[in-house]
C-alpha cells in the first residue's frame, strides 16, 4: 500500500525490501537517488511512513509488527518494536500534531489476546463465530507514549466490519483517518436479466 516515502524534508527517499526484509534508504539530491543504507527490519515489510526526518514506522507484513528506526543513530536501526494484530498492511499519522500512529491489521492475533493489552479498548478475544462482529482492525498508538510492555500499548484497537483492511488516508489536518477494506464485497455482482440464458 504504501512501500516508499520521503521524510518530510525531502532529502530522504525511504523504500521497503520485502524480499529482503530491509528498508532501503536513499538521498535525494539535484533530482538523482544515491543508496546510503540497508536495514534490516521485520519479515516482509510492506509499508513505511515518516513521523518526523528520523523516526521511520516501518510494516511488516509477515511478523505482525511494526519496527521503529532510528536513522539519527550512529548506525541506524530498529530501536523500538511494537506486535500489533494479524498481517498489518499500512500507517499512517494523524491527530494533535501528528502524533497517533494508524495501523490496518485483520481482526486477530495472538497480540490482541496478550495480557499485557488487557485494560486497551478493542483488545482481546476476537470471537471469531460471533455474529456483528468486525473483522477488520486498525490499532492506534500514541507516538509520543508506546508504553512500557515488550511490544507496546496500544491507545485503542478499533474494528470495522470488512475483510482485509488496507489502505489508510488521512485528511490535510489530520482530523479524520479513512480506511479501505480489499476483498470485502459479498461476492455478488448485478447482471442484466437478458445476459442470463434460460
Amino acid at each position: 500500500v504504501r512501500p516508499v516515502a520521503l521524510t518530510p524534508d525531502g532529502t530522504t527517499l525511504l523504500a521497503v525490501n520485502t524480499p529482503d526484509n530491509r528498508l532501503e534508504v536513499f538521498t535525494v539530491t539535484g533530482g538523482s537517488l544515491t543508496h546510503i543504507d540497508s536495514i534490516p527490519v521485520g519479515m516482509e515489510p510492506v509499508a513505511v511512513a515518516a513521523r518526523n526526518n528520523n523516526e521511520i514506522w516501518v510494516v511488516n507484513h509477515l511478523s505482525d509488527s511494526v519496527g521503529i528506526v532510528a536513522l539519527s543513530a550512529t548506525s541506524a536501526k530498529v530501536v523500538r518494536t511494537l506486535l500489533v494484530g494479524d498481517e498489518p498492511r499500512d500507517i499512517v499519522f494523524a491527530g494533535t500534531g501528528f502524533n497517533r500512529a494508524f495501523i490496518t491489521t485483520a481482526h486477530g492475533g495472538q497480540h490482541r489476546m496478550d495480557s499485557s493489552i488487557s485494560g486497551v479498548t478493542g483488545a482481546g478475544d476476537p470471537q471469531f463465530t460471533t455474529e456483528g462482529i468486525g473483522r477488520a482492525d486498525v490499532w492506534v498508538f500514541d507516538a509520543t507514549s508506546l508504553g512500557t510492555t515488550i511490544g507496546g500499548t496500544p491507545v485503542k484497537i478499533q474494528s470495522f466490519f470488512a475483510d482485509t483492511p488496507r489502505g489508510l488516508a488521512v485528511t490535510p489536518d489530520g482530523n479524520t483517518v479513512y480506511v479501505a477494506a480489499f476483498q470485502s464485497g459479498n461476492q455478488t455482482a448485478v447482471i442484466n436479466e437478458t445476459a442470463v440464458p434460460n
